[in-house]
């Protein structure tokens, strides 16, 4: 079985500029590595919610669909936003890591 190709979507200009320009980061800083790292924590934070896979009918190849995933999850963006302002990206992995410890902590429990 192959694993499916999954073709992650951008976020759109707004958000990644709400996010450059929140963290404080200048045009001569790191603002490229931020977005994307960033759309890579969103990532973790939209496949921990079912609300995703239900748009999607279930087949996360089909991600792309649901476009920015800022739009998607802003709740998710605004934590991301407070997580990048400490200047660390250990602390938006953590994020990402939480969220994703917590999904399938709830996954294993509704066994």
């Amino acid at each position: 079985m192959t694993a499916p190709l999954i073709h992650m979507p951008e976020m759109c200009p707004r958000h990644q500029a709400l996010l450059v320009h929140q963290v404080g980061i200048g045009p001569d800083g790191p603002w490229r590595s931020l977005i994307v790292v960033a759309q890579v924590v969103l990532f973790q934070g939209a496949t921990c919610d079912d609300t995703l896979y239900a748009r999607i009918g279930g087949d996360i190849s089909r991600i792309a669909e649901i476009g920015c995933l800022a739009c998607f999850k802003p709740d998710r963006f605004g934590e991301i936003v407070e997580a990048a302002k400490s200047g660390k990206t250990g602390a938006l992995k953590a994020l990402g890591d939480q969220w994703v410890a917590e999904a399938a902590a709830r996954n294993q429990e509704s066994r």
